[in-house]
């Protein structure tokens, strides 16, 4: 079972950081629409990845970071946002207390692309002024073939990827009733439109990606996911330990 940081002792952290376990995994992403799925989409899928990773590595799970930033969705109900000032802040402050700690290696599990500049700078200073190794992981991206293996297409925001995985964790958190063609919006080259008119974004040229409610199927996806995350830090962490330590 995961260590979840929220449910040690302190007492447990200061017996086994850093010489039994120097990482920890950080959780990310935002609450905003998701077509026919739940508004903490974002955040849901990342800590359930990084539940497995730390079940499976021996790492520590820290809570979820449940805001980030969101742009083109923010007039849709329950869509919530922070500033990319205050999410670097927020996440570097962190980050120097895992480090305070003695916590060495920090893999920060996002959900989110809003997020994905920032992370990118903030993980890149801590490691330059803290010190730490910082692996930053944006799952969709790195499991873009995955959704082409499993559902023979690509994914998209709230589209068969994310809405997939989340059918996956609960077929409750989404509502196929709900779900209609009106809600896609298929991005064009050359333009930019704030709101964004629709809750399911699909960016290919083909319009595919729509999202598939199978709940079998979306199990599949999840546990390919999971393990192709879990094969990238390895290797990630195999170079650093060949190079750096």
């Amino acid at each position: 079972m995961a260590h979840k940081l929220e449910r040690m002792l302190w007492q447990q952290i200061r017996d086994l950081v850093p010489d039994m376990i120097d990482t920890v995994v950080l959780p990310i992403g935002t609450i905003e629409a998701h077509g026919a799925a739940c508004l903490g989409t974002d955040v849901l899928i990342p800590e359930d990845i990084s539940e497995f990773v730390c079940d499976k590595f021996n790492f520590i799970k820290a809570p979820p970071i449940w805001y980030g930033i969101t742009k083109s969705l923010l007039d849709y109900p329950g869509s919530l946002t922070i500033t990319p000032e205050n999410l670097m802040n927020y996440v570097y402050d962190l980050l120097k207390s895992f480090q305070r700690h003695k916590f060495r290696k920090i893999i920060i599990m996002n959900g989110h692309g809003g997020n994905n500049a920032v992370l990118k700078d903030c993980a890149s200073v801590a490691s330059r002024e803290l010190g730490l190794k910082v692996a930053v992981i944006h799952w969709w991206i790195l499991c873009a073939e995955l959704t082409k293996e499993v559902y023979g297409m690509e994914g998209g925001h709230a589209g068969i990827d994310e809405t997939g995985y989340i059918v996956a964790l609960d077929p409750a958190l989404a509502d196929k009733k709900r779900y209609r063609k009106t809600l896609v919006y298929e991005y064009m080259p050359g333009t930019d439109v704030y709101p964004v008119p629709g809750t399911v974004l699909l960016y290919n040229e083909k319009g595919e990606g729509e999202p598939d409610f199978d709940h079998e199927k979306g199990l599949v996806f999840a546990e390919k996911v999971k393990e192709k995350v879990s094969e990238s830090i390895k290797y990630i962490f195999d170079r650093w330990k060949a190079n750096l330590e």
